[in-house]
């Protein structure tokens, strides 16, 4: 078997042996693992990266080694390790679990590797109809349920989604599911190509305020971050009233809150993925990526086998290779 590993000279693939399960775990063979832009932070030094440990936390496998009476499917699991007992795990608020911070491939050995150990709980089982070329978009998508969740689309809702990167084009198609009025914009052709594959309507990135004036869209999710000034652009394109869904992951910056007040636009910021109204994004994840199973390929540009994993990163780094999401598999 082999694993990347982070060295000081960044991923080196290396054979290595799994140890003991612990107790409540699984071992999956991992059928295919995504790269995120947090691993690619972890690459350009942006972040710290875990020297020894295995990145990669968007995962998809089938049982090595489990708990009699585990069922025996393909499953996506969630890389998120929490306590299950300070007030916010009982509150089903599990992405903020006093705990925070413990992840598989951000800390703890991922699943850029030929196995991945989960706990049982993280599991969950996909559709036998999808494979692991789209299941590996269910961590991502259990990030777009989530954002979509907060702002409670209705189906005469406009909605206008920034960004065309794996988390907006998923969170379009989520917000699809819900009214037929969503516009996702784009700024490369590759995004609109893909865009347009998930059967959504494109306006491009020059054109955003325009359409933003003509349709006043009562619900904007920005999926871009880091830093562009897309936060500044939802909420001057939101309708009065209206809502801004934050999933991009910003650095400090100013932000334009006088504006915001002026409109009273809502400001809800979305983190990862837990639980609401009593079911989990995980379980809402996989039952959009079945729905969607047909046309999510689009979104999975390029598959590169573990040994070539310094060749996966170089891909999903460089807008220009025409990536979006970058599968590797073992």
């Amino acid at each position: 078997m082999q694993r990347a590993v982070w060295t000081p000279d960044g991923l080196v693939v290396a054979d290595a042996e799994p140890g003991p399960l612990a107790d409540g775990w699984a071992r999956l063979r991992v059928e295919a693992c995504g790269i995120c832009g947090t691993d690619l932070h972890l690459l350009d030094g942006q972040l710290a990266a875990p020297l020894g440990t295995a990145p990669g936390h968007e995962f998809v496998g089938t049982l090595l080694e489990a708990p009699a009476g585990t069922p025996d499917v393909r499953y996506a699991g969630s890389p998120m390790v929490v306590c299950g007992t300070c007030e916010h795990c009982v509150a089903d608020e599990l992405n903020l679990c006093r705990r925070g911070g413990d992840l598989i491939g951000i800390g703890r050995d991922g699943a850029l590797a030929s196995w991945v150990d989960v706990p049982l709980a993280n599991l969950v089982p996909l559709a036998d109809e999808v494979g692991p070329e789209v299941g590996v978009l269910t961590e991502p998508m259990a990030v777009a349920v989530r954002g979509v969740g907060h702002a409670r689309i209705g189906p005469e809702d406009t909605v206008l989604v920034l960004g065309a990167g794996t988390i907006g084009l998923l969170t379009a198609a989520v917000a699809r599911l819900r009214t037929h009025r969503v516009m996702v914009s784009a700024r490369h052709p590759h995004q609109q190509a893909a865009a347009a594959a998930l059967g959504l309507d494109v306006v491009a990135e020059s054109d955003v305020h325009a359409w933003g004036k003509a349709n006043k869209p009562r619900v904007v999710l920005e999926t871009v971050g880091g830093t562009a000034d897309t936060l500044d652009t939802a909420i001057s394109v939101a309708r009065r009233g209206g809502v801004v869904v934050i999933l991009g992951t910003f650095p400090r910056r100013e932000v334009d809150l006088f504006a915001a007040a002026l409109k009273e636009v809502t400001l809800v910021p979305s983190y990862a993925y837990a639980r609401s109204d009593g079911e989990s994004d995980w379980a809402r994840a996989a039952a959009a990526v079945a729905d969607l199973r047909d046309v999510l390929p689009a979104v999975v540009t390029h598959h590169v086998p573990l040994a070539d994993v310094a060749t996966a990163f170089a891909i999903a780094a460089d807008k220009s290779t025409g990536a979006i999401k970058v599968a590797v598999t073992p």
